[in-house]
């Protein structure tokens, strides 16, 4: 047992005398290290923006085709829907909803954005619209 203790001990001392001769490449390792995780965190944002703007574009036409002059309740649904196949997966998971009342119609599309990294997921994309219902008012 205490020579098992002993060649610890001198593979710690090995190893301490290895880092100490190190000339400072352990710093220059870190800082390839660093920048690799900084540009994924770039990428990853500007992955996140795409789909943000995808949602916004696609929220803001099935807002327009919905809102429209005794328009279907789910009339905006097949225009957003294609806005965000066309988008080459940018929004993955996309849910939209259009909920349409008496004077007002509000669209909602929610999604993830492209994870770079598996396992670390963006927050989710979330864009809302609402607006009033176009009708028919007869001249005074």
């Amino acid at each position: 047992m205490a020579t098992g203790i002993r060649r610890q001990q001198a593979r710690l001392r090995a190893l301490l005398a290895h880092l100490s001769r190190d000339e400072g490449w352990a710093g220059t390792a870190m800082l390839f290290m660093a920048t690799v995780i900084l540009l994924l965190v770039g990428f990853q944002t500007a992955w996140w923006f795409a789909g943000y703007n995808v949602a916004q574009t696609a929220t803001q036409a099935a807002y327009t085709d919905s809102r429209a002059y005794q328009a279907p309740p789910d009339a905006g649904k097949s225009t957003a829907a294609q806005l965000i196949a066309g988008s080459k997966k940018v929004l993955r998971n996309p849910r939209i909803t259009i909920t349409r009342g008496t004077d007002t119609v509000t669209v909602t599309i929610t999604g993830n954005a492209v994870a770079l990294l598996p396992g670390i997921e963006a927050p989710p994309i979330t864009y809302t619209m609402t607006g009033p219902i176009e009708r028919w008012v007869p001249a005074p």
